[in-house]
């Protein structure tokens, strides 16, 4: 194993989910040295990049709460945050649809306990708002706060502006071991010794692996998968997130637009492994919930299907210093509304890492992402004469170019996966799915990388896209 200087960080964070992104984030805005460590290729792969993408008003959490106060605080911090990132944030409200007028009064003063803005319309004013709901639906809880974000998207700004500001971010890295001398941690990867004051586990799917690594506490986790379709744009007639009344399972099979113009139905609540597979009871199940309040969606509309897993720990989030490691903050069962609680869990680990005080001042601003499509016409003309590569289409459906696609690849964090590239500029996710664009990617990624076309990878390790060239190999 190579070891490094020793450099003595602030902080080691394991995870590189919105979560543990959106503290990497704060810390080193705070001040601190830090540095996130996390096994796959790009951050956001898990539960991170497979959600509904909303920004909960916070209006179902129980009150009192971990759920609930940084859910609502969390929601506060997004819209500042966004701008400040360049992320898209949209605040197209939440409707929770029903024929139980007593539930959904119920649900309106959880809501209002919570300190949500929230009210109650009847059904004229209900099927005004979305006319092809099911008749039976004469009741609903108006959330008009609620907004709709891109999740891997606002984990990869968070991250590339802590590392503009001075933090270091290692991917494909295997936590091996964590030691403690004295009062410093030492954390081997398979590529180096990491010396640091404190460890932040947010781990996500795996906080028990790291947990047993480090010596603090494990935790009963359970796995439920959710399973989606993704509906082509302007598929359907609706420009809000709709849910049915919440059960015991969680918030049900919603209908939402995305922050991309297409839209997602799901998902479902399964008992599950950390597979996310995608199977036909599922997405069968999906279909008959998502009939009950809109009878006449049309699944031949779908273009996609896919599965993400999330981990629970009981009825609350699990944030907390380690009683048995000095040092170390445990955040486990991070599950909905995660993402909509991530700049506030930030906060809250902060202050349990005794890292509070004021942001510094001065920190650098990150250049947001642009695609060629979005830009006026006078940037567009600059473009073209800066670099003739944006004049080249790779991605069809989405009219994304090759000077994008190169554009992504030198940002501030180094990514070298097709899926990568498509959580960044949204080539691959129109209507053929990759199609016409995924050589395109691939090749663009090799010659920027200095790879073969069968070096290059579609996620994480092993997950090659080619395994040579037959051209080459079958000289009959």
């Amino acid at each position: 194993m190579k070891k490094n200087q020793k450099e003595i960080f602030d902080c080691v964070i394991i995870g590189g989910g919105v979560v543990g992104g959106a503290i990497f984030n704060k810390l080193v805005r705070l001040g601190k040295s830090c540095v996130l460590v996390d096994k796959a290729s790009d951050v956001a792969t898990g539960a991170s990049k497979a959600n509904s993408g909303l920004v909960h008003a916070g209006y179902d959490p129980a009150p009192g709460t971990l759920k609930a106060k940084l859910n609502v605080r969390g929601a506060k911090l997004f819209p500042k945050i966004c701008r400040r990132l360049g992320v898209p944030l949209r605040h197209c409200g939440a409707l929770v649809v029903g024929d139980d007028r007593q539930k959904v009064e119920a649900l309106f003063q959880r809501g209002k306990q919570n300190g949500v803005n929230v009210e109650i319309l009847d059904k004229s004013q209900l099927h005004a708002k979305v006319p092809n709901l099911a008749e039976n639906l004469n009741v609903a809880l108006w959330a008009k706060d609620a907004g709709i974000v891109s999740p891997y998207l606002f984990t990869i700004c968070l991250v590339e502006e802590g590392i503009i500001n001075g933090g270091k971010v290692l991917l494909d890295r295997d936590v091996l071991s964590v030691k403690k001398t004295g009062d410093i941690f030492e954390v081997d990867t398979q590529q180096e010794s990491l010396f640091a004051r404190k460890i932040v586990n947010s781990a996500g799917a795996g906080y028990n692996e790291i947990a047993r690594i480090i010596g603090s506490e494990e935790k009963e986790i359970e796995f439920r998968r959710g399973q989606y379709f993704v509906f082509d744009k302007n598929s359907l007639p609706i420009s809000c997130t709709i849910f049915p009344l919440p059960t015991v399972l969680g918030k049900g099979v919603l209908l939402t637009p995305t922050i991309d113009g297409n839209f997602l139905v799901g998902p479902t609540s399964e008992a599950s492994d950390e597979s996310t597979c995608v199977t036909g009871e599922g997405l069968r199940e999906i279909q008959n919930k998502a009939r009950l309040i809109m009878p006449d969606i049309d699944f031949k509309n779908a273009i996609r299907e896919f599965a993400g897993v999330r981990a629970i720990c009981g009825d609350d989030f699990v944030i907390e210093r380690s009683k048995k490691v000095d040092g170390v903050v445990n955040l486990a069962g991070i599950c909905s509304p995660g993402l909509s609680s991530a700049p506030a869990i930030a906060e809250m680990v902060a202050n349990l890492l005794d890292f509070d005080g004021k942001e510094c001042e001065n920190l650098k601003k990150l250049q947001p992402y642009v695609m060629f499509k979005n830009m006026s016409s006078s940037q567009q003309k600059e473009c073209l004469q800066r670099d003739a590569s944006f004049g080249q289409i790779v991605c069809k459906c989405e009219k994304i170019t090759k000077g994008d696609v190169l554009g992504v690849l030198n940002r501030p964090l180094a990514i070298k996966s097709v899926d990568a590239v498509k959580r960044r500029t949204n080539a691959g996710m129109g209507r053929c799915q990759g199609g016409f664009c995924f050589t395109k990617v691939v090749s663009a990624i090799a010659k920027e990388r200095g790879l073969k076309f069968e070096e290059v990878q579609k996620e994480n390790r092993g997950s090659f896209v080619a395994v040579g060239d037959i051209r080459e190999e079958s000289k009959w």
